[in-house]
Formats: C-alpha cells, sequence, structure tokens
C-alpha cells in the first residue's frame, strides 16, 4: 500500500524564502511578491531567462514557467 508524502512549509527567519518539500524528494522555493517583481523588471529589460534565473537563484525552466503563469511574455 502506499503512503502519500506530507508536505510542510518550513520558514527559517524572517525575510527567508519558505521551502516545503516534494514527493519526488526536491524541494519547492515559492515565489513571493519581491521575486514577482524582480522578475516582471528583467522581462521588461529583457534579460536572458538563464540570467534571471541565477539572479533569482532558480532554475531556467521555472524561470519560464513562472512568466507564463504571471502572463508575461519573453518575446
Amino acid at each position: 500500500m502506499a503512503m502519500k508524502a506530507k508536505r510542510s512549509a518550513k520558514k527559517k527567519g524572517k525575510g527567508s524564502k519558505k521551502v516545503a518539500k516534494r514527493a519526488s524528494g526536491g524541494t519547492l522555493i515559492r515565489w513571493t511578491s519581491s521575486d514577482d517583481k524582480a522578475l516582471k523588471q528583467m522581462v521588461k529589460q529583457k534579460i536572458s531567462t538563464k540570467v534571471m534565473g541565477q539572479k533569482l537563484k532558480r532554475t531556467e525552466s521555472s524561470v519560464r514557467q513562472h512568466v507564463y503563469k504571471l502572463g508575461l511574455s519573453l518575446r
């Protein structure tokens, strides 16, 4: 019988990012409103997704997905 993994959010201190465990064992870092602001600014400046990911400490694909979720365009 398979058991569902519990998701728990951990908050370390003021200004830290919320982190949750994924069922696959990886971690999920939630997007904050300040992350969204920074992302929108970088999209407006036409910075590459690779550089955006490095600045936000996220993968290039997660940046692309979040840009799409926000309804923005990278073109």
